[in-house]
């Protein structure tokens, strides 16, 4: 274990950094396993890192060096490993790499000179006021990484500004409990998103997420469009390409909705011209593709996770919104479940789309009603 001492005399505070790699960077942060000997979550951490989310940047220096992108930002840098790796590995010529801890921005500066970075600018300020900041000067760049811990919401509207037209905007949200309808005045509140728990509540929050983002920017006449979204166990993510004109903007307007849960499954309108009246309707949501086919045939994996996740995308590209859960439904029915990937062939048999959710090891995509499904499982069942 390597660590280097940092005292910074102004603030009184001494940090024992750890040493730390992830691709092709080396970097210090702070010392998780002393963190947990204190029984101290990692979450207040006086520089943040979290090795978890590992996938996360991995899939965003996917993206950034498969579209031979130039210039970037992650206005909540921390420690500097995302902004390090999408300098060195993903071939950036030019990255901001901004934090509000100044803490924070004095161990990135140290892991800058470790790992002979050029080309990356280190700033303390607050996302939104950098942000701002990038697109009153014309510092626009070609991707953006917004990676806030808990909601997004209050950083994309400044945020969306400070992406060239043409460009990549990339979100994590972790406050998954409001977003999955778990706390529907909140995730009113923070998304303007009628909601609570459902079944596919995980696919409900990205789905939120976006209708959020796509609204944000139609705002600024800017079109925010989902080229890939998905979830992992703590946070949901999210890219978008952002293009300026009123008329794309609308397009995509076009592609929110509404959803009723109904005794038979659930029931979805498109368009937001018109608010639905009574009956229990939840929005709007975005209901188009949750991943672009064309985008992901862009993409060129930098290692096995990134092109795993990629491929179990890509199987439900094409599938409608939301998905079923088989345990709920064989609760219901008082059947055993019976093997998904039996299932699946047998709707594909019917003529039906169907898919795994990557969301839910139990969840399944397809354009079978909730009563076709019904009778498939008692029939699987009672062979």
């Amino acid at each position: 274990m390597n660590f280097l001492p940092l005292t910074i005399v102004s603030s009184r505070v001494t940090l024992s950094l750890r040493l730390y790699s992830e691709g092709r960077v080396s970097f210090y942060s702070t010392d998780l396993e002393e963190l947990e000997r204190r029984g101290i979550p990692y979450t207040k951490a006086p520089v943040f890192y979290n090795p978890r989310m590992k996938l996360n940047r991995d899939l965003s220096v996917t993206v950034f060096s498969s579209l031979n992108l130039r210039s970037a930002a992650d206005l909540m840098a921390a420690s500097g490993v995302r902004a390090l790796r999408l300098r060195l590995e993903g071939g950036a010529d030019e990255v901001i790499a901004c934090d509000s801890n100044c803490l924070s921005v004095q161990v990135m500066r140290i892991n800058v000179r470790l790992n002979r970075a050029t080309g990356i600018r280190v700033r303390c300020s607050d996302a939104r006021l950098e942000a701002e900041r990038m697109a009153w000067e014309g510092e626009r760049v070609d991707y953006l990484d917004l990676d806030p811990f808990g909601s997004p919401a209050p950083f994309i509207d400044s945020s969306l500004r400070a992406v060239r037209g043409g460009g990549i905007l990339g979100v994590t949200a972790t406050d998954e409990p409001p977003l999955f309808g778990i706390y529907p005045k909140k995730l009113f509140r923070y998304y303007g998103v009628s909601g609570r728990k459902l079944p596919f509540c995980k696919e409900f929050g990205i789905r939120a997420l976006i209708s959020f983002v796509v609204r944000t920017a139609a705002r600024l006449d800017l079109a925010a469009e989902p080229l890939l979204s998905y979830g992992e166990a703590h946070y949901i993510r999210a890219y978008f390409r952002i293009e300026r004109g009123a008329s794309r903007a609308q397009r995509l307007l076009g592609q929110l909705g509404w959803l009723a849960q109904r005794d038979g499954g659930f029931e979805l309108m498109r368009g937001v011209d018109e608010l639905p009246g009574s009956g229990g309707w939840m929005g709007p949501v975005w209901l188009g593709g949750l991943v672009s086919k064309d985008f992901l045939d862009e993409l060129k994996p930098i290692n096995e996770e990134v092109e795993n996740l990629v491929e179990r995308l890509r199987e439900e590209a094409d599938g409608p919104p939301f998905y079923y859960k088989l345990d709920d439904i064989c609760s219901e029915l008082n059947i055993r479940i019976p093997k998904i990937s039996i299932v699946i062939e047998s709707l594909r048999e019917m003529g039906h789309f169907a898919a795994r959710s990557h969301l839910d090891p139990l969840g399944v995509k397809t354009t079978a009603s909730k009563s076709e499904l019904e009778d498939l499982l008692r029939k699987l069942t009672s062979s």
